[in-house]
């Protein structure tokens, strides 16, 4: 039965509610500059830094796979979503805690409590992404699922501007160090709560289920039938780790160009803006090009946007360049997780796709944190240039095989079809 139109908009509408406040806390807590630049003040080196890519890849995608197991057998997964949702932002208080109350300790001490309970964070968030997404799927129309995924996405980082923009403020208020960045942790665990409450008005009718077996072998057989699969998943699979590359504009290049440009804190807050500014862009181009010429044509965006980033943040020598990495990251940012989400769902060949969400990410998880997490080594020893000069290969191979190899799967057409 198609989803009434009217319904599906309702749907929309609601869960724009939920990222009106999530936009503005994922900006506060954004791994894009924010988080780097914390560390680096706590006085955290480029080694150090290369925990934040390894444990966010980690805990972010390895636990989806075990959440698609864990709600597979439910037809109704809204409570589960809410749930997931509301208690993301414990332990964010806890770091506001911490850092706001308990003043400062010694580095080593304050940088160990910020990584665990940030791991805690996106493992916890990493549990319910590929639930969330097909959460999306099941209340939105399937010709409009790029769009919707983007114009949620657009209204994300509408709000994350918004969130940057509190950032900054709270950054270059008179508040000491940490106790500024308390107060932005403390903000975005209280949004998070609060914008999962508006998941309750959404209207969820009962959707396919799978039948639970044990968990490891569960995860394992699906990870075997996503490789095993000639669809063209393995080459979007191969993209994925070329692209590690992205790792290196999130997490290296603030606190490099801090050093280089002598900027301040309150710098790296209008970085994440405009970072988020495009992702705005990228979201709306993502629901365009996405629904009307198919999603893989989404991830030659999001390479193109990684190699345009790269190479300005290599050769970039003026300040205002900054912004211009800050933005093609930003593009590259929404259009790489979108087409992910969307490729995800389009390559599976079941009916209840969740179990693909968790398993794709999963895959390459455990290769790109072992690269990008020894990517600070790497800069410490032989600088930032050269090792995105190094990224920036990888890009132009990935770019490649999005141009001349990934298969357009027939699921993520059906905007095309729909238009013509």
């Amino acid at each position: 039965m198609t989803l009434p139109l009217e319904r599906h908009w309702k749907n929309v509408t609601w869960a724009l509610g939920v990222e009106a406040f999530w936009g503005v806390s994922l900006a506060l807590i954004s791994v894009v500059a924010i988080v780097p630049v914390f560390l680096s003040h706590l006085g955290a080196s480029n080694t150090v830094l290369g925990a934040l890519p390894a444990v966010w890849t980690l805990m972010a995608y390895l636990p989806g796979a075990f959440g698609s197991h864990f709600t597979s057998h439910l037809p109704l997964r809204k409570q589960a979503v809410f749930v997931f949702h509301a208690a993301s932002g414990i332990p964010w208080v806890l770091a506001a805690i911490w850092f706001g109350i308990g003043g400062r300790h010694s580095p080593g001490l304050d940088i160990t409590v910020f990584l665990v309970l940030w791991g805690t964070a996106w493992g916890f968030m990493g549990l319910f992404i590929p639930v969330w997404i097909n959460f999306i799927g099941k209340v939105t129309r399937p010709e409009l699922r790029a769009t919707s995924f983007g114009t949620i996405f657009f209204f994300q980082t509408l709000m994350g501007v918004i969130g940057g923009w509190v950032a900054s403020r709270i950054l270059s208020s008179a508040l000491p160090f940490p106790q500024n960045y308390a107060v932005g942790f403390l903000v975005a665990g209280i949004c998070m709560t609060v914008g999962s409450f508006f998941f309750l008005p959404v209207v969820e009718d009962p959707g396919a289920t799978a039948p639970q077996g044990q968990a490891v072998a569960t995860v394992i057989r699906h990870m075997r039938e996503v490789l095993s699969d000639r669809g063209g998943v393995r080459v979007y699979l191969a993209i994925v780790v070329l692209t590690v590359g992205g790792w290196l504009l999130i997490s290296y290049y603030p606190v490099f160009a801090e050093r280089r440009f002598g900027l301040r804190a309150r710098d790296s807050a209008i970085f994440t803006a405009v970072c988020m500014a495009g992702q705005m862009i990228g979201s709306i181009l993502t629901g365009v090009v996405g629904d009307r010429f198919g999603y893989a044509k989404v991830t030659i965006v999001s390479v193109v946007s990684l190699t345009i980033g790269l190479g300005v943040a290599i050769w970039g020598s003026h300040p205002a360049l900054y912004y211009v990495t800050a933005f093609a990251t930003g593009l590259y940012i929404v259009t790489d997780r979108l087409a992910q989400f969307n490729l995800s769902m389009a390559f599976c060949p079941h009916e209840d796709n969740t179990a693909w969400l968790g398993a794709i990410p999963a895959i390459t998880a455990p290769v790109v944190a072992l690269v990008a997490g020894s990517g600070g080594g790497f800069i410490d020893r032989f600088g930032f240039p050269r090792v995105a000069c190094a990224g920036l290969l990888l890009a132009a191979v990935a770019l490649y095989l999005a141009l001349f190899h990934l298969k357009e799967p027939a699921y993520s057409l059906a905007g095309r079809r729909k238009a013509t």
